[in-house]
């Protein structure tokens, strides 16, 4: 969300626009900083910092505050929705997943949505779960796709090589899976699983590269699959490191259950790399014909696709060029554009 922010002041602080962009980020008091205190400074100390805030369009950029606007003037707000996770697994809507304890608190922010002026959702798949969850009138909901951060581009042949060597060393013959996140939507036991398939086969040398949090169910999963020499854990890297990464590997495997809009598809086809992914939620949006993409738990299938793309170089290079082309059509700057005609309609 801050990145999301961050990059949407760039491409809006244009003269030329013709608005003053001023960013507030509430302030944290120092006794509530900690996981309940945060829950706190969410839900009272933060919208109490509100009160007395003049503007004439306030822009909530993430759907998790939209219960600020009790405190706001809802005619002049204006909030992005990314998704609606939360409130998808306590309805049990996403697929194979328990509904878990009701949200109490996320479904006050989510509730409150319906305040506001109007809502820019990241994915055509968001604005129908809040046509159909929330009931939002969807002409009160503007699709607006997030960019793509111009650092993720692709390397030349000697940058790979120097990326390959700076993450796992000089050994050259073993091919490289990327996969990205810890959350239960990211479905990483089909990786595992999908893995375990290739290696079995005995065709290929191939590792599996994971970014984000190591949980003590990861590694669980990954000793009973017997994947422990197969798997390396990068845990979380700074966002100036990924292009590097992305470079590094030979593809990016997403087969996550449910995405809001889901950027590592759009960074790794950026960058020149070939995706393999669901075929589910707002993924068909963002990959279109440039990636490969299977139900999220037919490993079989994605194990399948690796195969065909590790072994015929024409196949691989051919996807490369598809997703440089699909990636070019997520700018922050289209988005910007998009974002300006919003409020100019205020």
């Amino acid at each position: 969300m801050d990145l999301y922010s961050d990059m949407l002041e760039k491409y809006l602080s244009n003269e030329e626009n013709g608005f003053a962009i001023s960013k507030y980020i509430p302030r944290i008091p120092g006794y509530l900083n900690n996981k309940q205190g945060l829950r706190l400074a969410r839900y009272i100390s933060y919208p109490l910092q509100t009160l007395g805030k003049k503007a004439s369009i306030y822009h909530i950029t993430d759907h998790g505050y939209g219960h600020l606007t009790y405190f706001l003037d809802p005619n002049k707000c204006v909030i992005t929705v990314h998704d609606l996770i939360p409130i998808l697994r306590w309805k049990r809507m996403i697929p194979r997943i328990e509904s878990g304890q009701i949200p109490i608190l996320a479904l006050v922010s989510f509730y409150a949505l319906r305040r506001a002026r109007h809502l820019i959702s990241v994915s055509n798949s968001t604005k129908k779960d809040l046509v159909r969850i929330l009931g939002i009138n969807p002409e009160h909901i503007s699709v607006v796709y997030s960019g793509v951060d111009p650092i993720f581009h692709p390397f030349d042949e000697s940058q790979k090589k120097e990326a390959r060597e700076k993450w796992f060393g000089k050994e050259n013959n073993i091919k490289r899976i990327l996969i990205t996140g810890h959350q239960f939507y990211k479905n990483h036991e089909t990786a595992l699983k999908t893995i375990q398939l290739l290696q079995s086969n005995g065709n290929i040398n191939i590792q599996l590269v994971k970014i984000g949090y190591i949980t003590n169910n990861w590694c669980k999963l990954i000793q009973s699959y017997g994947l422990e020499n197969n798997v390396i854990n990068l845990d979380l890297i700074t966002r100036e490191s990924l292009p590097c990464l992305y470079n590094a590997v030979d593809l990016l495997l997403f087969p996550s259950i449910y995405e809001g809009s889901g950027w590592p598809p759009l960074e790794a086809m950026a960058c020149g790399i070939p995706v393999v992914s669901s075929n589910v939620a707002s993924i068909p949006e963002i990959v279109g014909n440039a990636g490969i993409m299977h139900d999220p738990y037919d490993y079989s299938g994605f194990a399948t696709s690796i195969m065909k793309l590790l072994s015929n170089k024409d196949y691989y290079e051919g996807f490369i060029e598809k997703g440089l082309r699909q990636a070019k059509k997520f700018t922050w700057s289209e988005t910007g554009k998009q974002v300006t005609e919003i409020y100019n309609a205020f």
